[in-house]
């Protein structure tokens, strides 16, 4: 049976594959994009490991919210990131600044699970990668 979660997951996987694929072929080493792309698979990963933890803390396990809030948290910047670099204004940087520090606790409360969730794991490493992308703007 198709849940909703699946549908989600799915729709927001294609979305992000046919952006991906067009930022490629505009401008594969643009700075601006590699963030914004970036931001984006975190958004993805990110929603599939709230999705996640949230399943877990309603059956009363709560080894799990920390790494819930912290997604939380990833989630309201990563989903900022696109519209504002593609805008170029004055507030790219401090963003950018915001979004690798966010993104980076997130990486660290979602690593502590990673072996037992594989869920956990994709969202820390598309946490670090976005991490890694704008330090290249925060710098």
């Amino acid at each position: 049976m198709i849940t909703r979660r699946d549908l989600m997951v799915a729709g927001t996987t294609a979305v992000t594959m046919r952006a991906a694929r067009a930022v490629a072929a505009v401008a594969p080493d643009d700075p601006r994009r590699t963030l914004a792309q970036a931001a984006g698979t975190c958004v993805r990963d990110g929603e599939a490991c709230l999705e996640h933890c949230l399943q877990l803390l309603a059956t009363g396990d709560t080894s799990l919210g920390e790494c819930a809030q912290m997604v939380n948290q990833m989630l309201a910047v990563c989903r900022a990131v696109g519209p504002i670099v593609d805008a170029n204004g004055k507030y790219v940087r401090p963003l950018a600044q915001l979004c690798g520090d966010v993104c980076a606790d997130c990486e660290r409360a979602c690593r502590k699970h990673s072996q037992q969730h594989e869920i956990c794991r994709a969202c820390a490493d598309a946490c670090a990668a976005t991490a890694a992308a704008a330090k290249v703007w925060a710098a």
